[in-house]
């Protein structure tokens, strides 16, 4: 009803101009009077000529240079816009419609000094092109997309407008386009640190992260660096000319589980988050070289479960739920959590990536110490937002037996992470 009443007083517009140049013309007389009405009449034409031409038949097509890119990364992006009939067009606009997740940014490691402002990730995209077509059938438009936010992004539209030399006429046309883009989590590198207990006497590190349990040779393969000098096979080495290790059968059932929490609260910071989900991705790809065997356990608004795979195209559906997630949930972490230590096996390494600590988490945490060999809690928190009681939870986890690594904007700054295994 609103297009049809606006293209009803633009076409009235220009009838009443050509109206008002003739009326002149007919009443004045004269060869100036004629002259200025000749003059003007292409003008008038191409406005009502350009009144009825349609530009929702146009083409309007996005190409994405990459569809699956890592938080912080840049992408380059073209817009193509083709048409049957060639039409003078004096100008065009295309205007880029981005979604709520794409406005914000991410900066890499350098977001983490801003780790305790309020929408601190927050950007305003605005992408508009302007050309000057005339009668091109089809022309490109390049614009760069940076510092991508992690998670699901869906593009969807584009606005296209136009219009006559003096913007009496102007027409606009909203295309959906639609575009996927999936942006994983930045991976930092770990670097592991063993902690030495000493709390009870004669007690000291029992488990050590980096090893890699084997049980029994199950065949050869072609040596592949990290592997070790004694699983060396010299008699397949000397026979094939080619460095060949020993190939182990490993234990069957998961000896690590790694826990994050995603439930929202109140307070939260969005960076922190972020960081949390960082420092996860980066421990499932360290881990799953140096580990047997590790699960995978996502606590938030829903609860998830990745058990171990051996085939690397089905690890990667952890990547993918760390590229989605975001905190949310109205039931606490600590029966979550509560509810996983029932369910899970006697013996296991846990590790425990959270944002808060609070004495229902402390006690789920000490519930799950008496099941496991070890447990790691990975902290991540502004550092002036650590009070007094969390110091105080802190120390009375360490003395507990468990390692507990505190990551603040100090840490999550830098190119490596040094935490206590």
């Amino acid at each position: 009803m609103k297009r049809s009443f606006s293209m009803g007083f633009k076409f009235f517009f220009v009838l009443l101009l050509f109206g008002i140049f003739f009326a002149y013309a007919m009443f004045q007389g004269g060869f100036v009077s004629w002259f200025l009405f000749y003059s003007f009449l292409p003008i008038t034409v191409y406005m009502f000529l350009l009144l009825i031409y349609p530009i929702s038949n146009w083409t309007v097509k996005r190409r994405l240079s990459k569809h699956i890119v890592q938080a912080s990364d840049h992408l380059s992006v073209e817009v193509e816009v083709s048409r049957r009939f060639a039409f003078p067009l004096y100008y065009c606009i295309v205007e880029e419609y981005f979604p709520a997740s794409l406005q914000k940014e991410d900066t890499s490691r350098s977001k983490f000094q801003r780790m305790n402002q309020t929408d601190a990730l927050a950007k305003r995209r605005v992408v508009k092109r302007v050309s000057f077509p005339w009668f091109k059938r089809k022309w490109t438009y390049h614009y760069t997309l940076d510092n991508v936010p992690r998670g699901e992004h869906h593009l969807g539209a584009f606005r296209v407008k136009t219009g006559d030399f003096f913007g009496f006429i102007k027409k606009e046309y909203v295309y959906p386009t639609a575009s996927y883009l999936l942006v994983f989590p930045s991976q930092r590198d770990l670097v592991f640190r063993e902690k030495v207990n000493s709390f009870e006497e004669g007690a000291s590190a029992s488990y050590n992260i980096n090893a890699k349990n084997t049980n029994v040779v199950t065949g050869v393969r072609e040596y592949m660096p990290g592997d070790r000098f004694s699983w060396i096979d010299w008699k397949t080495t000397a026979r094939k000319n080619t460095v060949m290790t020993k190939e182990f059968d490993q234990e069957k059932s998961s000896n690590m589980v790694l826990i994050l929490d995603a439930v929202a609260f109140p307070g939260q910071d969005q960076i922190a988050f972020e960081g949390s989900v960082e420092v996860t991705a980066s421990l499932l790809e360290a881990l799953k070289r140096k580990a047997s065997q590790m699960t995978f356990i996502g606590l938030g608004e829903e609860r998830v479960f990745f058990p171990f795979q051996e085939d690397p195209a089905k690890n990667l559906l952890n990547q993918n739920y760390l590229a989605r997630i975001q905190p949310g949930g109205n039931v606490p972490f600590s029966r979550m959590l509560d509810q996983e230590t029932r369910n899970i096996p006697q013996g296991l390494v846990a590790m425990v990536v959270t944002n808060q600590l609070d004495q229902a988490t402390l006690k789920s945490l000490e519930r799950l110490k008496r099941k496991s060999k070890k447990i790691i809690v990975f902290l991540i928190k502004p550092s002036a937002k650590i009070t007094g009681e969390d110091k105080r939870m802190i120390h009375q986890l360490s003395v507990g037996g468990m390692s507990v690594n505190v990551l603040t904007e100090e840490q999550l700054v830098q190119q490596k992470l040094e935490v206590i295994s």
